[in-house]
């Protein structure tokens, strides 16, 4: 009996030294983890095995690392990458892509050709998803960003609990404001704004206390979802339900029916944007809802405008729509840590104050207070603050869907053409009629 369990022991022994002989080990800050270099056939289980290991660790670079970072902002991105080289002794090239960077990868990745990071738009992240385009993060990765990044931005790198990506930079609508007009503190409900229109009001002179793209699915979303519709489902993830025959759906056409009231102009002309900013730029509008894109325009023309949050109605916050620019790590990149540490780093207040300064671009940071200037910049604030009572620009494949649906629909039910409850129907029919020609 001794005799076996001594050779058990020694048997035990000869296993453990067969699977640690052949390793080497890849050092991370004071620790190791064992990786797999020679056997590459074997990586998916040495990278099962890395990721527990690395849980709870910070990461460094492969040795020899370089990366290319595709970006639509090039003086950003060649401005963060110097730092980041500093930081990590990591080149970084810089190439410009713009918009179908998701296609591009899609062909070059597997060529190698492609870049190890890259800018994309959320609403592409279903796609790069479930082409399995994207690098989920490692843990030490994931729990950085969820900390310093505001919720809703993660919400649009997730998918079944994972983290494909890092929220860069935001967008959204806020409330502009005249403050010739309102004075210094603008209107919290939306009922003070329609109550004053009416004694403001002058059509002959084109002059109105509020206006609105009404034919804009984007900005008439607040509207629409003041009684609680979320399209797509709560998520915006429910491609097979936009929530079109809903009684929440019915009462946001039911707001929009109603601003007629206050903005007697036919809906095709409020789709005209120039006329909505000449008008507000020439101090002839107290109230515009609108977004970071006119800030640059408007103090270039002098009118006296600050800028809030939305206000709310029935008591309800009105919640935009917002659109998220994410950074991605290939799944076809040879140094996917420090890939992943370049995506980190774009979002180090380091990074988000270059963004700034730089790109004109909002991070979509928790805590901006260590930006550089934009914690002191009035009119960016507000935009950080209405980022996280926004909703994510659903990214499913049907949104087109939704453009014309909303177009069509608004403008008829604000025009007096259709009731709201006809216009429920009428989005229900088109949605439905839309199915039948995929």
């Amino acid at each position: 009996m001794l005799r076996k369990r001594i050779l058990s022991a020694l048997l035990a022994v000869l296993f453990v030294l067969s699977l640690t002989g052949c390793k080497k080990e890849i050092p991370i800050d004071n620790t190791t983890v064992v990786t797999d270099k020679e056997t590459k056939e074997n990586s998916d289980k040495e990278g099962s095995l890395q990721n527990t290991q690395l849980e709870e660790q910070n990461l460094v670079p492969e040795e020899g690392a370089k990366l290319t970072y595709w970006t639509g902002d090039v003086e950003f991105g060649e401005a963060v990458g110097k730092k980041f080289e500093e930081k990590y002794g990591v080149p970084v090239t810089v190439e410009e892509v713009g918009l179908g960077a998701i296609d591009k990868i899609a062909l070059s990745g597997p060529a190698g050709t492609g870049a190890d990071v890259f800018m994309s738009p959320h609403d592409s992240f279903q796609h790069g998803v479930a082409s399995g385009l994207f690098l989920e993060l490692e843990e030490p990765v994931v729990t950085n960003i969820k900390e310093r990044v505001n919720e809703v931005g993660v919400e649009t790198v997730t998918a079944e609990g994972k983290v494909y990506g890092v929220p860069i930079s935001l967008e959204t609508t806020c409330l502009f404001y005249n403050k010739d007009i309102v004075g210094e503190k603008p209107a919290a409900a939306l009922e003070e704004i329609m109550e004053k229109a009416k004694e403001f009001n002058d059509s002959a002179n084109n002059e109105f206390y509020f206006l609105a793209t009404i034919g804009d699915g984007y900005k008439i979303y607040p509207m629409l979802s003041s009684y609680g519709f979320s399209l797509f489902g709560e998520g915006g993830k429910d491609e097979n339900n936009p929530g079109f025959d809903t009684d929440e759906f019915e009462k946001g056409l039911e707001l929009v029916s109603s601003l007629h009231e206050i903005m007697p102009i036919n809906a095709i002309d409020l789709g005209n944007v120039s006329f909505l900013k000449s008008r507000f730029m020439e101090g002839k509008v107290a109230y515009e809802i609108s977004g970071p894109w006119d800030i640059a325009e408007f103090k270039k023309s002098g009118v006296n405008f600050g800028v809030t949050v939305l206000p709310t109605f029935n008591g309800r916050v009105l919640t935009p729509f917002a659109g998220v620019q994410n950074a991605h790590v290939s799944a076809f990149t040879d140094y996917p840590i420090a890939a992943q540490l370049f995506a980190e780093y774009l979002v180090s207040d380091e990074a988000a104050s270059l963004l700034y300064e730089v790109a004109n671009k909002i991070p979509t940071l928790k805590d901006i207070s260590n930006i550089r200037g934009l914690s002191e910049d009035e009119y960016i604030k507000p935009f950080v603050e209405q980022f996280a009572n926004s909703f994510p620009m659903p990214s499913v494949q049907r949104i087109s869907y939704y453009w014309t649906i909303s177009a069509s629909v608004c403008q008829a039910v604000f025009d007096g053409q259709l009731t709201p409850e006809e216009g429920r129907q009428k989005a229900v029919s088109d949605w439905n009629t839309m199915l039948t020609t995929e």
